[in-house]
């Protein structure tokens, strides 16, 4: 099931990257473009500042994390959380091969409590989405044992005055909402911006209105995963019609300037998703 041959290593747009080569999204994407998801690494750097310390849940290889990482240079940290093996010893190549001392990784899925659960694991020797690595309650067959935590136990005296927490960002397939059950000690002491996945529309309001009750207002980001402007220059898109579906997510206190753009995809009605048939 394992081998190295399944491994790629090149130049890419945020520097030198490794990846599953049978990986349809993501590997694909940095083969193709030498970047993923352009537009959400735009956004991040926008948000935080160079000293800002970050939270990353779901950090498989390090495409958002290693270019972020890079924009924390006058001090900020970045704790990333993978959980998946596959994907762990991918994202530590990968943090190595770009020589970042600024990310501190922590192999644990993060939920609404503590304990354990079972992960999926990949046959790196077949096309798969390799993003899509999901936790459950029960074993099936080619599954792994994980840990689980909340983001208050690992993280509420990590941070104070001096040492803010600027950004949460939270891409972890289908446990944004306990995820964000699980934080609300540090969401309501240090009010980061959130960068909420929310892709799934049975479980959407509910995560919307989580959010909402923490003082948060939220916004529409969805970015197509082609980039026109993209690293290698390539301009056949792979990818049509496929777009990640995002929240960003400000308190109500943070005080920033919105733009007209941004109050048009505002988030009013929780019952509201894109990819809802009309």
């Amino acid at each position: 099931m394992n081998n190295k041959s399944n491994i790629v290593t090149q130049k890419s747009k945020h520097g030198i990257f490794s990846y599953y080569k049978n990986d349809k999204y993501i590997g694909k994407s940095l083969r193709e473009y030498g970047e993923f998801s352009e537009g959400e690494v735009h956004l991040f750097k926008q948000l935080t500042k160079t000293n800002d310390n970050v939270i990353e849940v779901g950090s498989n290889i390090g495409t958002h994390t290693i270019p972020l990482a890079k924009h924390l240079s006058q001090g900020g940290l970045l704790y990333a959380l993978e959980p998946q093996s596959q994907n762990y010893k991918i994202l530590i190549k990968n943090i190595n091969q770009n020589d970042l001392q600024n990310i501190k990784v922590f192999k644990i899925a993060a939920s609404n409590k503590k304990g354990e659960a079972y992960m999926n694991l990949f046959d790196e020797n077949e096309t798969n989405n390799f993003g899509d690595a999901r936790i459950f309650n029960k074993i099936f067959t080619n599954f792994e044992k994980v840990s689980v935590s909340t983001l208050d136990e690992l993280f509420f005296h990590e941070f104070n005055e001096n040492k803010k927490l600027g950004l949460v960002k939270c891409d972890a397939q289908g446990q944004e909402t306990n995820i964000i059950n699980g934080s609300k000690k540090i969401i309501e002491k240090f009010k980061p911006f959130l960068y909420v996945e929310n892709d799934n529309i049975e479980q959407s309001k509910n995560l919307i209105e989580t959010i909402k009750s923490l003082h948060y207002s939220l916004f529409w980001h969805i970015v197509p995963m082609f980039n026109s402007k993209n690293y290698l220059n390539n301009s056949k898109n792979i990818f049509p019609k496929i777009y990640s579906f995002n929240m960003l997510c400000i308190h109500k206190n943070t005080r920033i300037v919105i733009d007209e753009d941004w109050k048009k995809n505002e988030i009013k009605d929780s019952d509201f998703h894109p990819l809802k048939k009309t």
